[in-house]
């Protein structure tokens, strides 16, 4: 099952919404959406709202997608993921983190909108 995509661009960012089963391949190819539209904006950050993605993402998967975003997305943008339960997701940001990605997870989008304010 694919995800369901909304891009939108507000003010300072582009938001992306996300919702659906969660897959490896519907988060890999959503990533590859992040890019595709990033590239097509002018906005440096980028919020991706993936609080409505339903399942658990095994611990595995979190090190690859870390280690995928860092391969598919530009470094010069900033992205801010906003996971319902950021705790867990974590090991997703210091792994694309540690690969030289400009990234946060956060729990909402008020959080959200302050990191990508203070970069």
């Amino acid at each position: 099952m694919s995800l369901e995509v909304q891009v939108q661009e507000v003010n300072s960012y582009l938001s992306i919404r996300a919702e659906g089963q969660y897959s490896l391949a519907g988060l890999s190819g959503l990533f590859d959406r992040v890019k595709a539209e990033s590239d097509k904006s002018t906005h440096q950050g980028v919020i991706l709202d993936v609080s409505k993605v339903a399942g658990t993402i095994p611990f595995m998967d979190m090190f690859v997608l870390g280690d995928y975003c860092s391969k598919a997305w530009n470094q010069s943008f900033r992205i801010v993921l906003i996971f319902p339960e950021v705790g867990i997701y974590n090991f997703f940001e210091t792994v694309a983190r540690n690969r030289g990605v400009q990234i946060a997870v956060v729990p909402n989008l008020g959080a959200a909108i302050e990191w990508l304010a203070l970069l």
